[in-house]
């Protein structure tokens, strides 16, 4: 995005008579808003009369929208709309009538022009603590004040907004409250309100949407109307505020064109697909061959631009041939000097939208002779679990004993199922001065599955920066990530899924929860409700595993030389590696193998339907070098620009797999 700062009373620019005209627009919506808010005037000279018994709240406030010029404003989460009222009213002013209507709760009303706000009140203030008025002025870069600039509060409905010489005041402010300052064509600002009553603020321009400028193939940025072929533009903000395991889920539906195939097993990356084909993965100008969105961190994204067709990215040749997705990464701090931001996140899982109803009227077959059932066998078509005494497996004796014959385990999978979520926590240090830029950020994510001993782990070391001296321009950045997980489970017909051994062939008559102790003996004989078929769920997720160990490392090394303000040279190295390691392990104890087999991208197979008492490896290593220089061209020429470039790139990879 180009930004312009305007300098002293030249308005000469046809781009700043219409910034300057929207904002003396807005300023005047402001004012007038704030004017009709101070006076109250329709509060006060609107009256009302009601008799309602015993009606929903809803019910009252839809009568009083058709009776007054007024309408409320409110969330259904946060007001009980349906709770019963009852109310007398004789030409009362509105506040009155509301005061009444909400008498004894911990809703507040706030009337602004025609809108009535309805809120609780720990919106407003719920900590206790001294409550200040504040006040300050609001100028732009060149220091002239700013009318009309609104002043928020976050989290809370009350503002304010500067007057005609840019000041403020606004009472009610907590010492614990952040501050907004927004305005049309500006930079928004944060700044917390602390002990400090006075604030001096200055707004910075930001011209949206006029020139855009994105960065298209081999990190040459041009203005989007200059393009003949298709793009589209995400912030880096666009993928932060949701963050998930990768990138790619975060682009879901943000793209057109772009498909984002999310899967449902644990630990898979979602597949990307651009207008059908598997576009190339860009970052900082390099196309990588062995980098994913995975290994991105969001925090980490400055923006990510998206280019459609064979001919947005011709120059990356065959690799490119169905389209681009540019990463540019952060390099610097917002502003100038040393910047520490710290981000959390956290989600958690909500379950499964249905889980199949399983009966649990029968159990399994019972030998009439022995009045034992028939522990070698599986299924759920045998005798009724009625209550009566049955020799069945003891998981707390590890024996075979006479117990009531019931439906203990009708809600055995719900039951073997744990709370799974998502934590990503990032901290970045940047330093920003006029010879360049420095950023230092550590990312860490952990995915809990719903799973037993079902996590992965992502760990993100960046560090990048430019510096620039005369005509010089050195940008640099490395990257270090480390991906691993216990156990990923096993997927197929033949991987044998606890949720395939719980729902389709387990009988009702054993709780899994009682099978947590999973050793009979140890190392040899598994403690399960069968003696063949399906494994004890608790003793497949800890002695049957696939444990995955990644890491991936990249860098970039790119300098760039001004010879003219219209001719740039730049050379550009990119390499980066990585080792992936999975391993499979199968108990001597166990009842199944491992599966089909697994591969490993770009490695060998991790042998699949091990043996019982095994350990298989499978191994995949390999490195990319990409190197560029383009010499590129750019010189406007009254109501014309020529602009083009000229340059060779090499690109070698390597796979290996043991």
């Amino acid at each position: 995005m180009k930004k312009t700062k305007l300098r002293g009373s030249n308005c000469n620019h046809p781009l700043k008579k219409i910034l300057l005209t929207m904002r003396m627009v807005f300023a005047l919506m402001i004012l007038g808003i704030l004017q009709a808010h101070a006076t109250d005037a329709y509060s006060q000279k609107t009256r009302l009369s009601l008799n309602v018994t015993n009606a929903q709240l809803v019910t009252v406030l839809d009568k009083i929208e058709e009776e007054t010029e007024f309408f409320f404003l409110y969330n259904e989460k946060l007001l009980d709309t349906e709770r019963k009222v009852s109310i007398t009213a004789e030409n009362q002013v509105i506040d009155v009538v509301l005061d009444r209507l909400f008498a004894g709760t911990d809703v507040t009303h706030t009337i602004i022009d025609r809108k009535i706000i309805l809120a609780p009140s720990f919106l407003a203030d719920a900590s206790g603590m001294q409550q200040v008025k504040i006040s300050g002025k609001v100028t732009g870069a060149n220091g002239e004040p700013l009318p009309g600039v609104t002043i928020a509060v976050k989290g809370k409905i009350m503002g304010a907004a500067t007057g005609m010489d840019g000041t403020f005041s606004l009472d009610n402010v907590l010492p614990t409250d952040l501050l907004i300052f927004s305005f049309i064509g500006m930079k928004n600002v944060e700044m917390p309100v602390g002990s400090q009553t006075f604030f001096e603020v200055v707004l910075t321009e930001e011209l949206i949407g006029m020139d855009a400028v994105i960065v298209t193939a081999l990190g040459i940025k041009r203005e989007e109307k200059a393009l003949g072929y298709a793009v589209q533009k995400v912030s880096g903000d666009a993928v932060t505020t949701v963050k998930g395991i990768d990138v790619g889920t975060s682009l879901t539906g943000k793209v057109a064109g772009l498909l984002v195939r999310n899967s449902s097993e644990f630990t898979a990356e979602p597949q990307i697909l651009l207008r059908g084909e598997t576009p190339l993965i860009v970052i900082d100008g390099v196309p990588y061959g062995n980098m994913s969105l995975r290994d991105i961190p969001s925090d980490d994204i400055e923006d990510i631009n998206v280019l459609k067709g064979s001919t947005a990215s011709a120059l990356y040749g065959y690799r490119g041939g169905s389209g681009a997705i540019m990463i540019t990464t952060k390099r610097g701090g917002a502003v100038k000097g040393l910047t520490v931001s710290v981000n959390s996140n956290s989600m958690f899982t909500a379950g499964f939208l249905a889980i199949p109803e399983r009966q649990s009227t029968y159990g399994r077959v019972v030998n009439t002779t022995t009045n034992t059932y028939v522990r070698s066998g599986d299924g759920a078509w045998g005798a009724p679990l009625e209550g009566q005494t049955v020799i069945q497996w003891d998981p707390a004796s590890k024996t075979m004993t006479e117990m009531p014959y019931i439906a203990r385990g009708k809600d055995n999978f719900s039951n073997f199922l744990e709370q799974g979520y998502i934590l990503n926590n990032n901290i970045n240090l940047a330093q920003q001065s006029e010879f360049g830029n420095i950023r230092s950020s550590v990312s860490w994510v952990e995915n809990k599955g719903i799973y037993p001993n079902s996590r992965f782990r992502k760990l993100t070391y960046s560090l990048g920066g430019d510096m620039k001296i005369d005509k010089f321009t050195l940008s640099s950045s490395v990257a270090y990530n480390k991906h691993s997980s216990p156990n990923v489970g096993f997927s197929g017909y033949t991987g044998y899924d606890p949720m395939y051994a719980l729902l389709i062939w387990s009988a009702p008559d054993w709780d899994v929860r009682d099978y947590k102790d999973y050793w009979v003996v140890p190392n040899e004989v598994q403690n399960s409700s069968y003696t063949a078929g399906n494994n004890n769920p608790y003793f497949d997720r800890y002695e049957r595993l696939h444990r995955v160990n990644k890491d991936i490392f990249n860098g970039t090394l790119a300098l760039t030389y001004d010879f003219t303000p219209w001719l740039t040279a730049t050379a550009r190295t990119g390499y980066d590696t990585y080792s992936n390691t999975q391993d499979i392990t199968v108990s001597k104890g166990s009842f199944q193998g491992a599966g089909n087999g697994t591969v490993i991208p770009g490695g060998t197979e991790v042998w699949g339907e091990s043996q019982k008492g095994s350990y298989n490896i499978g191994l995949a290593r390999g490195f990319s070098f990409n190197n560029d220089l383009i010499i590129s061209a750019s010189q406007k020429i009254n109501d014309f620009t020529l602009d083009g470039f000229v340059g060779g790139s090499l690109y070698y990879w390597q796979d290996e797999g043991h």
